[in-house]
């Protein structure tokens, strides 16, 4: 796989992801939103309360994704995915899942989560929204070789929140929880939770972890 350095290509590369949650995760029972890229200083990610694209024949939500925290660990912009992917189902299904203007999410939203493998603290101000990937959503970005988003958007803008955005509570970057391998002979690779010692069977070489 290219490198994730194009906008366009992560762009694609999200709607992918969302694909194989919402099959993974949902039973493919998600409307399709519409997947955008924005600058969201202060929250990870948001979904509409309204679908707000439209064309002549169909009207979509909208799932944000914040450019300015695009490059951490791909487990944690998938946890962000699925905690927006809840809101979603959470609105088709009339699930009243937050309050105070879409900002406080109650047990209603950490149920939902936590039956999609995340892991969901308290935070005081926004309720249970503090998400997290657990070692099962390592191991469905690991098997459906994910990888690394290798763009960011630096921007100097002050935190903004929108009254019906669902954001994110917002915690310091951590390492990846995962290693990638490669062999250098034939560039096969593969993702690991742990240090481990592989043989290519193809090239008689050892993997090696890559920087």
């Amino acid at each position: 796989m290219k490198p994730l350095t194009n906008y366009q290509r992560v762009s694609q590369y999200l709607v992918k992801i969302f694909k194989l949650v919402n099959e993974g995760y949902f039973n493919s029972s998600l409307e399709i939103p519409t997947i955008t890229i924005q600058s969201t200083v202060g929250a990870y990610g948001h979904v509409s309360v309204q679908k707000v694209w439209h064309n002549d024949n169909t009207a979509t939500h909208e799932l944000n994704l914040s450019a300015d925290y695009l490059n951490r660990p791909i487990e944690n912009v998938v946890a962000t995915l699925i905690h927006e992917a809840c809101h979603l189902y959470a609105m088709q299904n009339d699930i009243k899942d937050t309050s105070n203007h879409g900002i406080y999410h109650n047990k209603h939203f950490k149920a939902l989560a936590e039956m999609r493998d995340l892991k969901i603290s308290r935070h005081e101000k926004y309720g249970w929204t503090i998400t997290e990937p657990t070692e099962q959503l390592l191991d469905f970005c690991i098997s459906n070789q994910l990888e690394d988003i290798q763009i960011v958007r630096q921007t100097l803008l002050s935190p903004i929140r929108v009254p019906g955005n669902h954001p994110t509570a917002i915690s310091p970057r951590k390492p990846s929880s995962t290693r990638k391998y490669i062999c250098p002979c034939c560039h096969n690779s593969f993702r690991a939770t742990k240090n481990i010692n592989v043989l290519c069977l193809d090239c008689h070489t050892p993997f090696i972890q890559a920087v």
